[in-house]
């Protein structure tokens, strides 16, 4: 058993960045011996489910985040380390994505922006009492 735990990976739920679907992720690190594996995916926990359950089946400890974009266009990796700590993210991700964002000038960029997190919404998020 290793003492390295790979806590950076992204899933083929980040759209061009991850290339594996967590269930590949979690198969190769039990295959390396990794005590665990965190997944983050760009502005979402969109692979955290199926990291779950297949970490269960091969005995690899699932740690969840997410990749957040800032409002600077800088990605912040956040690790959840509970239950409230995972509320929290949620909770930080759905309202981002719930802003209401003005419309932009250039005709040429695609419907789809990815969520932009300013920096005061993650102060609030982190403030949050973790228990």
């Amino acid at each position: 058993m290793s003492d390295y735990i790979e806590l950076h990976a992204n899933s083929a739920f980040s759209f061009l960045r991850g290339a594996s679907l967590p269930e590949e992720l979690a198969a190769q690190a039990a295959k390396l011996g990794l005590p665990g594996l965190a997944v983050l995916d760009r502005d979402g926990v969109y692979g955290a489910p199926r990291l779950y359950q297949a970490t269960r089946d091969c005995g690899v400890r699932p740690i969840v985040g997410a990749e957040i974009t800032m409002e600077d266009r800088s990605v912040l990796p956040l690790l959840v380390m509970n239950p409230q700590g995972y509320r929290n993210l949620s909770r930080l991700i759905s309202t981002a994505k719930l802003e209401p964002r003005s419309p932009t000038s250039n005709k040429r960029t695609c419907s789809f922006r990815s969520t932009r997190i300013p920096a005061a919404m993650l102060t609030r998020a982190a403030s949050r009492r973790i228990t």
